[in-house]
């Protein structure tokens, strides 16, 4: 049902070409006795007027077209076929004589909306026929701005009757001016932009319809994804008013791209991130052996050469311990996996530690190791500890490698302080070979290396890069002056919270702790499923404490069987192990074992680098953790700080 049009509304306007002015007035007098009908009459005479008329946007204007086929300029069913190309979307209503009724079936074949044989129709005839038309173009005019937003258009094509036309959208997609004409014809011209249509053509020709998705290359240069539909209507006369949709996707296709790279990405990290914790797991595993046996064997009786070998033994496990440490921590600030605490932190403690940890390294290299605190620094600061102790292991370690002679330095001072903030400077200085001007802009880069003539240095050229990274992340930057074969200064500044004095957390885990003494009883149940670290660490320990009793247990199960029937003081945990491993172990023991047995002090022992990181291994129910390879120092010190009640 054609819904009535209101008087009340703007006039529609109707394009006339009829070049009889007797029948040009009737029509007029028609349409203004037309109810339910407002209209104005544009008229002309000849179709050069009508195309010049519509040419100069108002084709946008016009609600319809009442087109005689008998025109001064143009005559029978070619008036039709100049006008349908150039207007594919406009209303014609074709005006004929009675002869030439056959004209306009034709002419409705070919594309145009209805025909009226002159002197055959009258008022409620001419005004219905006008009432569709403008419904039509409302519909026309909403589907193609539903298409607009929708990003779709669609075409129709039939090859024997010459007719192709397309919507609005179809020429956006393509990037084409909406009002250039195409026919048939050019789309066989392998020029036209829509000559790829005829492809879907002949392939929907074969297979009744196709839909496929498709990469165009628009006359702008844009390269558009699209999803397109096409289907075959077979006429009765075996010919074929092809139809198509097509929708841009390129959006769509660009998004699923980029989530295929994304999940290719976090899959690549994922895997990544596997492989670098088990090629660390694997890699310390044996070195806790390699460093731990030479540990004891370096306090037992040796002659000068073997005391060298032990002793070369040991700097080369170091090295590469050290290498490990550098790429493991360079995997974690690829994958974006810094996090930086902020909690307190006694920085004397700090700087004394990062002192004891390195010198050493300087005193075996007869280097002169001194620190300097500034004056008004607060002691107790609120940061991130661990990765201000990282930074600084790592430009003390590269200056001591890189210095044959002289000193090593760090100084710490204060830049200005705030209310609740302090500024801080700190420098690590050495009196090395220096670096040339030249690299001093690419010494934070990865596997930078520092070139020196006949002379090649270990490492793996990540530890600036690494330092670069956390000190960024910090919110500070790192920079370097050196002259090359006097020294360097490596420099930076960080902006911490000043601390809580009344709660000031201790570095050092013994401080305030009586070590055990040696002749100390005690019993230490050993969780490790690898015999030759089973040897290194009881060896450790009984050296260590004469009168300790180390239970050893090969898996979680063994473990839990042993502390029903027998109580032990403190376990060391290892953590990755068949039957049973050490997570699950610890849990159980928590849960399940009766008091105290369910409060004992759980240490875990293990090759995974990444326990350190945030210390998650707490939620599991350990109380800490001691990273393989072991220093003997540094287990003991963690075993006293838990057993203080052992006498």
């Amino acid at each position: 049902m054609i819904k009535p049009i209101s008087k009340l509304e703007t006039p529609h306007k109707i394009l006339l070409i009829e070049d009889d002015l007797n029948y040009a007035h009737l029509v007029e007098l028609m349409l203004s006795d037309a109810e339910q009908l407002n209209c104005s009459i544009i008229h002309y005479k000849t179709l050069a007027e009508g195309i010049a008329f519509l040419s100069q946007n108002g084709a946008r204007e016009v609600a319809a077209i009442l087109l005689d086929l008998s025109l001064p300029d143009s005559q029978g069913f070619d008036t039709l076929e100049r006008l349908i190309p150039r207007f594919p979307n406009l209303n014609i209503i074709v005006l004929t004589g009675l002869d030439d009724k056959g004209l306009g079936v034709k002419a409705v074949r070919a594309g145009a909306q209805d025909f009226l044989v002159k002197g055959y129709f009258d008022d409620a005839q001419l005004a219905k026929a006008l009432r569709y038309s403008i419904a039509r173009n409302n519909i026309l005019r909403r589907l193609e701005e539903t298409q607009q937003a929708a990003h779709i258009g669609n075409w129709e094509c039939s090859p024997l009757d010459h007719y192709f036309t397309a919507s609005e959208e179809t020429y956006r997609i393509f990037g084409l001016p909406t009002r250039r004409p195409f026919s048939c014809e050019d789309l066989m011209q392998p020029a036209c932009p829509f000559f790829i249509l005829l492809s879907l053509q002949d392939e929907a020709q074969q297979k009744g319809k196709v839909q496929k998705d498709i990469w165009i290359s628009r006359a702008d240069g844009k390269r558009r994804y699209l999803a397109t539909t096409c289907t075959a209507n077979r006429l009765s006369n075996g010919t074929y008013l092809f139809n198509g949709i097509i929708q841009d996707i390129t959006e769509r296709k660009q998004a699923q791209e980029l989530k295929k790279a994304r999940d290719l990405a976090q899959h690549t990290t994922k895997v990544r991130e596997h492989f670098i914790a088990g090629i660390s797991h694997e890699m310390r595993t044996p070195m806790n052996a390699i460093l731990g046996l030479s540990n004891l064997l370096a306090q037992t009786r040796l002659d000068e050469e073997q005391a060298g070998y032990v002793y070369s033994i040991k700097q080369s496990s170091e090295v590469l311990l050290g290498i490990i440490n550098d790429i493991l921590q360079a995997a974690t600030i690829q994958n974006n996996k810094i996090q930086i605490e902020k909690k307190n932190f006694q920085l004397s403690a700090l700087l004394h530690n990062v002192v004891e940890v390195m010198k050493h390294k300087a005193l075996e290299k007869g280097l002169s190791f001194s620190h300097q605190l500034g004056a008004g620094i607060p002691d107790i600061l609120k940061g991130d500890a661990l990765r201000i102790k990282q930074i600084l292991y790592n430009l003390v370690g590269n200056a001591i490698k890189f210095t044959d002679r002289g000193f090593v330095k760090i100084f710490i001072g204060l830049l200005e302080e705030k209310e609740n903030r302090a500024h801080l400077h700190f420098e690590v200085i050495d009196s090395g070979i220096g670096i040339e001007k030249k690299e001093l802009e690419t010494v934070f880069e990865a596997f930078s290396r520092v070139p020196q003539p006949g002379r090649l240095y270990e490492g793996t050229g990540l530890g600036l890069p690494i330092a670069r990274s956390l000190i960024e992340a910090q919110g500070g930057k790192i920079e370097v002056e050196s002259t090359s074969g006097e020294g360097s200064c490596f420099f930076f500044n960080l902006w911490l919270e000043k601390g809580e004095p009344e709660q000031p957390p201790s570095l050092l885990p013994q401080q305030g702790r009586r070590p055990l003494p040696p002749n100390s009883a005690f019993r230490l149940l050993l969780v490790e499923d690898h015999k030759l670290n089973q040897a290194v660490a009881r060896k450790t320990l009984e050296k260590k404490w004469k009168n300790i009793e180390v239970l050893v247990a090969e898996n979680g199960e063994e473990a839990i069987q042993l502390l029903r029937q027998q109580p032990v003081d403190i376990v060391l945990m290892d953590l990755q192990m068949p039957i049973r491993d050490g997570y699950s172990t610890t849990k159980y023991i928590r849960q399940n074992l009766p008091a105290p047995l369910c409060k004992v002090p759980i240490l875990a022992m293990t090759a995974h680098a990444h326990i350190s990181q945030d210390g998650s291994f707490r939620m599991h129910g350990l109380d800490d953790y001691v990273l393989k390879p072991f220093e003997p120092e540094q287990l003991f010190r963690k075993i006293e700080h838990y057993l203080p009640h052992i006498t």
